[in-house]
This record gives structure tokens, C-alpha cells and sequence, in this order.
């Protein structure tokens, strides 16, 4: 099994809507603030991946991928 570090991501998620809104609508604060942990098991300059369950047969469910440049910060657990 390789071993992966758990960390916890802070990021912005994306959001939308589906309802009439006037073009003028300041939407700037509407992303979604959103907090994610779980062993990263792959990083680079455009993504991180994290998997919320790992095997000992070295196998991962549950996996988020973040674009880097929604997360505002990565803490090692």
C-alpha cells in the first residue's frame, strides 16, 4: 500500500443558479466556501485529489478533485 498523507483542503466551490436574476447582480459572494479531508493522492500544478477511503490492497473511493485554483489553503493532519 502506498502511503499517502491526510491533509484538509480549504477551497471555493463553483455555483449556480437556475432562477431569473437581474444582469446586474453582484454575484461575487456567492461561491461556496468548503473544507474537504482526506488522504491527497495525486498534486500538481492544476489539480489535487483526494480520496476519503484508501485499501490495503491500495485501492481509493470517494475521491474530490480540486482545481488548484480554487484552494485557498492545504493543512497536513
Amino acid at each position: 500500500m502506498t502511503k499517502n498523507r491526510l491533509v484538509e483542503v480549504e477551497w471555493l466551490d463553483i455555483a449556480g443558479g437556475g432562477t431569473w436574476d437581474d444582469r446586474g447582480k453582484d454575484y461575487t459572494g456567492e461561491l461556496v466556501e468548503c473544507t474537504t479531508a482526506g488522504y491527497m493522492l495525486k498534486s500538481n500544478r492544476k489539480t489535487i485529489v483526494i480520496a476519503s477511503t484508501i485499501t490495503k490492497a491500495d485501492r481509493c473511493c470517494d475521491r474530490t478533485i480540486i482545481p488548484r485554483s480554487n484552494v485557498k489553503s492545504i493543512r497536513r493532519l
